[in-house]
């Protein structure tokens, strides 16, 4: 071999192995690495994907939409499949909002929200979970990165182990949650991610978000009609509490219906129309997503407060009780007869 074949041939072995090292599987602590360096530099993305919740009596399905510009705008668009309805959890300068846009309805509150109880289609959240859980499970399965990690959701603790499927660039491929019994509770599949995207100057605006959607046939048939109040009651009531009386209140907004519920664990339930004005709300809370849509969480002191929109309604449920309380109670209303 002569001397410029031989040096052919070692440039071609050594090419080879940096083709090798180059794409070659990361170990754990590089992906840890890795991903402490993204949640720190991540500019900008946009994924997309289906996220189905299981801790109803039937599956839900969501169409989930996520944008992320840094440092702290997201626009989280959530469509319930079966109603065809969208709602949008955004977060910019002025604060944090659970918009309801066939409504044209907002809940603004505080939040330090998503640094707190963030979801599983929020790529910050599948990042964080894996960096900061010393005791993860990780194997690499075919082309992709397998994680078990525990789960932290300051309002449903229930919820405890994340597994969580990342492709080789470290983007996310699906995520699943389990319970304390290592029940399914809800899951994702990415279908979609992209990083470093560009957008529009009032993509995280409010207004832009309020008055952005299309009318389904449900929302124009009930647009501009109003909608008679009716009372629900809900199907899970805690364990010591009975139902106490029904009062209906004559408001310059229209008549609210208030279910009051005595015992060891009191709590009430109003329902309203909803007002289609933006409401500004001076307290500290975090949206929380029901087996139907998406609600406000809302503490005050003691006591706590849920609030949400379903069949063109405004519920508050407010009581002195765990979290986790507070959630069937507003999930058992769901799909359930009027009073």
């Amino acid at each position: 071999m002569t001397r410029r074949n031989l040096s052919l041939f070692f440039m071609i072995c050594l090419w080879g192995i940096f083709l090798l090292t180059g794409c070659g599987t990361k170990d754990e602590q590089e992906i840890v690495r890795d991903l402490s360096e993204r949640l720190k530099e991540l500019s900008s993305y946009q994924s997309h994907g289906k996220m189905v919740i299981r801790t109803g009596q039937e599956p839900v399905t969501y169409d989930v939409e996520v944008w992320y510009k840094k440092p702290h705008f997201y626009r989280v668009s959530l469509k319930n499949e079966k109603k065809d309805i969208t709602q949008i959890l955004l977060r910019n300068n002025q604060g944090v909002f659970v918009v309801t846009p066939h409504l044209k309805k907002s809940f603004r509150f505080q939040s330090d929200w998503p640094n707190q109880g963030g979801q599983i289609y929020l790529y910050h959240t599948i990042m964080s979970s894996i960096v900061q859980d010393p005791e993860r499970f990780f194997q690499v399965v075919e082309n992709e990165y397998r994680f078990e990690v525990s789960a932290k959701y300051t309002a449903q603790s229930v919820l405890t182990k994340h597994q969580i499927w990342l492709d080789r660039r470290l983007y996310p491929k699906k995520v699943h949650v389990f319970n304390r019994d290592n029940e399914k509770m809800a899951e994702i599949h990415f279908d979609r991610f992209q990083a470093d995207v560009s957008f529009d100057e009032d993509a995280f605006e409010l207004k832009r978000n309020m008055n952005d959607h299309k009318q389904t046939s449900e929302t124009k048939e009930t647009t501009g009609t109003e909608v008679a109040i009716q009372a629900i009651t809900p199907s899970y009531i805690p364990k010591g509490s009975k139902f106490h009386d029904e009062q209906i209140i004559q408001t310059s907004n229209g008549p609210v219906s208030m279910l009051r519920f005595k015992g060891k664990h009191p709590f009430t339930l109003m329902v309203k129309r909803p007002v289609m004005i933006e409401a500004g709300l001076p307290v500290y809370g975090e949206p929380i997503l029901l087996d139907q849509g998406v609600g406000v969480l809302l503490t005050m002191d003691q006591r706590k407060q849920i609030s949400w929109l379903y069949n063109h309604q405004e519920y508050e449920l407010v009581g002195n009780l765990p979290s986790e309380e507070m959630f069937k109670i507003a999930n058992s209303i769901f799909d359930q007869s009027a009073k």
